[in-house]
């Protein structure tokens, strides 16, 4: 008898349970699931898979999204001028982070991978294994925006 009035509540946990794991399998969690599998990773110029033995910072965003089966432009540059511009408010996980060594004006010359809870994955610069930072303490005098990938890519 007890079984019986039990079962309904079962089967309404396991719904809950199977939709909350689906609500996990949205293309922002695979980009930034595939990102977070390369912490550690070397940083390689021109590197894009970790066949390559590494990335540079628009090679792991790049290989991030096409996990997802999304084809991002290559350069960080080319990433900037694609993705549609945003506010930090905004910011959610799998937007991406530009950042110019030139300052706030200056030209894109590196992307970073929002993760979500004020964190970024990225590849910063030969000698440096890949990590999960901070965005609000890492080179925040150089941030130029924020961006996210099209809906129209998707």
């Amino acid at each position: 008898m007890r079984l019986r009035r039990s079962a309904p509540l079962l089967l309404t946990a396991l719904v809950l349970v199977g939709a909350a794991g689906l609500s996990a399998c949205t293309p922002e969690a695979t980009v930034v699931s595939a990102a977070r599998e390369q912490i550690g990773m070397p940083y390689v110029s021109g590197g894009e898979s970790p066949a390559e033995g590494g990335f540079d910072c628009s090679g792991l965003t790049y290989y991030a999204w096409k996990q997802a089966g999304v084809t991002l432009p290559r350069s960080s540059s080319a990433q900037w001028a694609w993705v549609d511009r945003i506010k930090k408010a905004d910011l959610q996980p799998g937007d991406l982070v530009f950042y110019s060594a030139s300052g706030p004006s200056g030209s894109v010359s590196h992307v970073a991978l929002y993760a979500g809870d004020g964190k970024i994955v990225q590849a910063h610069k030969p000698g440096v294994r890949l990590s999960e930072d901070d965005l609000a303490t890492w080179w925040t005098g150089h941030l130029v925006g924020y961006g996210r990938v099209p809906a129209r890519a998707r």
